[in-house]
């Protein structure tokens, strides 16, 4: 859902050089201390960016209102990475720098994985709440760390969506990037697992004109559906021509397009009773999840959160508590203790509660908005999922998956 709230587009026209002495940079509790926010704010995945940065925001505000840290109030600092990573390093870079950063919160998955370097260099917490690239499954769980499961997951409840629709054939068009084939891997070992005719198997390049020389084959075999996992922009084209050519069965799409406005970009008449899209999601029936929808709405003129809005909001809430249990005002103290605060112990939904059993000597258990929040070795948690259905113009709760549907 578009954020209402309005960010400064901060972008550099030189390069800033990195240096290997970087250190962690204490804050006083007068000072306050710092969060970096490091979102797509525009580009393809600029909607993304508004939600996490919205999200963050609203956890801070709310830490904030409530008297702050130990390290004292939080403040925020926005900068847009428009999806590129050489960006985000030169941002991400001026935020330790310039701002004092300890963490640096909502990189996409390409600039995750370019900053995963700096951020264990300089001792920056870095995380992010739907960053799912594979290649952090290797490079996280020191400083670097997840709100949100791994692409393998995608692949997962995408397989087994199909196979629980019953279709009898199925085609995949798969955009050539490591975000959108690792899940479409998984998936398409459960698709032949199940006995599923795979008519097709096409990975095709983002960027083109047009895609009808991929979609031949495609609308040749006329499966029972066709599962898309490619961005947006390429997405609106491969769903308009393959209309045009005759497929009139149904979409499933991955994640990229879990937000409102694929409906204007596409046509709601092309999307309603015939297309689905999964996503990571929370469990819109656990308390802690509406009372944040409730703060969500209260905050932004009656909106819903939007995808990855409730990860992002505990993601800040984690970064906070971790600091608070450290005792220090570091990127060094939160990642000391970021499991600590979402492992055992006593089960607490806020800052507010987790910092008050904190100060009485307690071991705490954060689970938040989006659910349960425990990582693993490579800092990553496992998520719960959605698939929603395309009905009069909005994406509709479909099927909801427990986390515990993927756990072995």
């Amino acid at each position: 859902m578009t954020s209402k709230l309005t960010f400064k587009k901060r972008l550099a026209s030189s390069v800033v050089a990195l240096s290997m002495a970087l250190g962690p940079q204490a804050a006083s509790a007068e000072e306050g201390v710092t969060f970096g926010v490091l979102v797509p704010l525009t580009g393809e995945l600029g909607e993304f960016g508004k939600i996490v940065a919205n999200g963050v925001q609203l956890a801070v505000n709310q830490i904030n209102d409530e008297g702050g840290t130990s390290c004292g109030p939080i403040r925020t600092v926005v900068a847009d990475t428009g999806g590129n990573p050489e960006t985000g390093i030169r941002e991400a870079s001026k935020m330790i720098e310039s701002e004092s950063a300890v963490a640096i919160l909502g990189p996409t998955s390409g600039v995750m994985v370019a900053l995963a370097d700096l951020a264990k260099r300089t001792e920056t917490m870095l995380m992010s709440p739907y960053a799912g690239t594979i290649t952090l499954n290797e490079l996280g769980g020191d400083f670097v760390f997840r709100t949100v499961a791994s692409d393998l997951g995608d692949g997962a409840v995408s397989g087994l969506w199909l196979e629980e629709r019953g279709y009898k054939s199925v085609a995949f068009l798969i955009q050539n990037e490591e975000s959108t084939i690792s899940p479409a891997e998984i998936a398409k070992s459960a698709v032949e697992d199940a006995g599923i005719e795979l008519t097709d198997y096409i990975v095709y390049n983002p960027g083109q004109p047009s895609y009808q020389a991929e979609l031949i084959s495609v609308l040749a075999h006329n499966p029972d559906a066709i599962y898309l996992a490619g961005g947006q922009n390429s997405s609106v084209t491969v769903i308009k021509e393959a209309t045009a050519g005759g497929f009139e069965g149904e979409w499933l799409f991955t994640a990229d397009l879990a937000v409102p406005e694929v409906f204007d970009l596409i046509g709601a008449e092309l999307l309603n009773d015939r297309a689905f899209v999964e996503q990571a999601d929370s469990d819109p029936s656990l308390p802690e999840y509406q009372a944040y929808s409730e703060l969500h709405q209260s905050k932004t003129d009656g909106e819903d959160p939007g995808p990855f809005s409730a990860n992002s909001y505990d993601m800040a809430n984690l970064v906070a508590l971790a600091m608070e249990a450290s005792g220090e005002c570091t990127g060094a103290g939160i990642n000391s203790k970021i499991r600590d605060v979402a492992h055992e112990g006593d089960v607490v939904t806020t800052f507010a509660e987790g910092r008050a059993a904190l100060q009485q000597g307690a071991e705490i258990n954060y689970e938040g908005a989006s659910g349960p929040v425990a990582f693993d070795e490579t800092g990553t948690v496992t998520s719960p999922y959605t698939v929603s259905a395309a009905k009069d113009g909005v994406w509709v709760l479909e099927k909801f998956y427990p986390a515990s549907t993927f756990i072995e």
